[in-house]
């Protein structure tokens, strides 16, 4: 019976980092109760400055990004919804000043503001209409 039960348990921890997050990603009762408040898919005007502000405190070193691009949020289906998102490349510095390689992350946003910073999904971010972000290219800490 033992072996049954971890065989079950070690299959659903298997099966649940296989395939893509995003049809399971959900929000919080909180990130829900706020987006009833207004419409969940207002567009995110200031994308680019509140992501910006986030990556400021985010990246080790902030000093000198380069390859720096961001693609123009888009509605696309996350967890079933239609969400805002957008995905972020950038070329960071660590704290030996040396280039840590590219790095690509994508955003949702709920009610026009950033909601979750995660990891660069194939389904999202293939086909944006990517930009220079010289906003994190120019950051200061």
């Amino acid at each position: 019976m033992a072996v049954v039960l971890a065989a079950s348990i070690a299959a659903s921890l298997i099966g649940g980092c296989s395939g893509s997050s995003i049809p399971d990603l959900s929000f919080s009762s909180k990130d829900k109760a706020a987006a009833s408040a207004g419409d969940p898919n207002v567009f995110p005007a200031d994308y680019k400055q509140e992501l910006a502000e986030f990556l400021r405190s985010y990246i080790d070193n902030p000093r000198l990004v380069r390859d720096a691009f961001i693609g123009t949020p888009v509605l696309r289906p996350v967890g079933g919804q239609p969400r805002y998102v957008t995905c972020v490349r950038y070329n960071p510095r660590n704290f030996d000043n040396k280039y840590e390689g590219s790095r690509e992350k994508f955003v949702i946003f709920l009610g026009g503001r950033m909601n979750q910073f995660l990891e660069a999904d194939p389904q999202i971010c293939p086909g944006l209409a990517y930009q220079r972000y010289p906003e994190i290219e120019n950051m200061v800490p």
